[in-house]
């Protein structure tokens, strides 16, 4: 089992295309000393997320090709007003995760992209804290941890990107939202596991039926 941030990183490179992924983050978080210290290890500078990324820096970091050019990033953590969900815009100024792959989002590219929503917790919820401690072992394949962000609100002790249903935006408008944060190197495979396991995975019981009619 991974002892840091760091070596779960470094777990998940090999596996992140598969259920052994999320596996591997449960475990990891169980291992921590309950929700306290849970607590203090995803809600830590650069734990989950960071600052948003700034092209300029990654240029100055040699990332000059053209599919290096980039506005958002995969998982970036973005608020906007533009964004639909079964055809209705959501309004209230509400944060959404960015599901494209990173490759998708290059200027140009598509005409539209994915979002999930970011709902936040606020200590004043009813079962806030038996939420937290549920998110906190990263135990619900429909709902991914993030701490409180910055602009949040003094309420909020920390928020859920929902995997349960997809916003739609157009582009150029994503490309106007406010960056709120993008993730860390851990929590961008954390979230990439999430995303493959919860829209992509396979039932063993699913493969048996389709080759059993083939």
């Amino acid at each position: 089992m991974a002892s840091s941030l760091g070596e779960l990183e470094r777990q998940l490179r090999s596996i992140s295309h598969s259920e052994e992924a999320i596996q591997a983050v449960q475990a990891f978080s169980n291992g921590l000393a309950g929700t306290k210290g849970r607590l203090e290890v995803w809600n830590a500078v650069n734990a989950i997320v960071r600052e948003p990324i700034d092209h300029a820096e990654t240029l100055a970091l040699g990332f000059d090709t053209p599919d290096d050019q980039f506005s958002v990033l995969q998982g970036d953590i973005v608020q906007t007003e533009a964004a639909y969900f079964y055809g209705e815009r959501i309004a209230g100024m509400p944060k959404f995760a960015v599901l494209n792959s990173s490759c998708d989002l290059v200027p140009g590219r598509t005409a539209h992209a994915s979002l999930l929503r970011i709902l936040p917790i606020r200590k004043d919820e009813e079962r806030a804290k038996e939420k937290l401690g549920t998110l906190l072992k990263f135990s619900r394949r429909d709902s991914m941890y993030l701490p409180a962000l910055p602009d949040d609100s003094e309420d909020v002790v920390g928020n859920v990107i929902s995997f349960e249903g997809i916003c739609q935006i157009r582009s150029s408008d994503l490309f106007l939202a406010n960056r709120a944060a993008s993730l860390s190197v851990v929590g961008w495979r954390i979230f990439a596991s999430f995303a493959r396991t919860v829209m992509a995975r396979a039932n063993p019981r699913e493969v048996e039926l389709r080759m059993a009619v083939e």
